[in-house]
């Protein structure tokens, strides 16, 4: 990855190299070029998300039910090694069955790069009474970054391709890119699934991950 970064700002560089100032003339021609990059990488967290949910004809003992099972739950995760565990979000709410009256719910939110050990972390929770409602493989924020590093300098190369390819089939050459615009990396947290489910501990393959990156930028061709 640290390749990856240092290939990014050797490309930007060159970029770079020629003066601003040298402006299009009469005559010059500009390429307003766009390209992609990606790179496959391989998830190294695995993410779950586990709801309590407490029942009772009163509010107060539905949220109570819920805050044991939560203590309980948080206790039993932060005994295992590597898990980062947070509580997410919590709800109080009339149970659409009169005889329940209320419906308290919390999210108890994993994360840990030790698959097999937070699955079996998962189960365990199931079998004390919370609810599986998300299981995935997911990039942590400095795998995926250093990947879009490495995705957006693949942009790069192919722009200067491109630009390269065109240049040779008018007859010019590439005098210099300007105004080059690199894609802002936004990374957006995974959503809960709306399913629920209950049973023994799940299981999750990771599977290879697409990180792309868009750039763009001017050509000015000359003969």
């Amino acid at each position: 990855m640290r390749a990856g970064r240092l290939a990014l700002l050797a490309v930007l560089g060159l970029a770079a190299a020629r003066p601003a100032l040298a402006q299009p003339a009469p005559g010059d021609t500009v390429l307003h070029l766009s390209a992609s990059g990606a790179v496959q990488v391989a998830p190294d967290q695995l993410a779950a998300g586990l709801v309590a949910r407490g029942t009772s004809p009163s509010a107060a003992a539905a949220q109570r039910q819920v805050n044991a099972l939560m203590a309980d739950a948080t206790r039993m995760a932060q005994a295992v090694p590597g898990v980062d565990a947070r509580a997410a979000g919590y709800s109080v709410a009339a149970g659409e069955d009169r005889r329940a009256g209320w419906v308290a719910e919390q999210t108890l939110a994993l994360r840990a790069s030790d698959g097999p050990a937070l699955l079996d972390l998962v189960g365990r929770l199931q079998e004390h009474g919370l609810a599986l409602a998300s299981l995935e493989w997911q990039l942590s924020p400095a795998v995926r970054r250093r990947a879009h590093e490495e995705a957006t300098t693949a942009a790069l190369h192919e722009l200067q391709a491109r630009a390269a390819a065109a240049a040779a089939t008018l007859g010019l050459h590439v005098d210099h890119l300007q105004d080059v615009r690199l894609e802002e990396a936004f990374f957006r947290a995974a959503s809960m699934k709306a399913s629920v489910l209950r049973g023994p501990a799940p299981e999750a393959t990771a599977a290879p991950e697409e990180v792309t990156a868009q750039v763009s930028a001017d050509v000015l061709l000359r003969p």
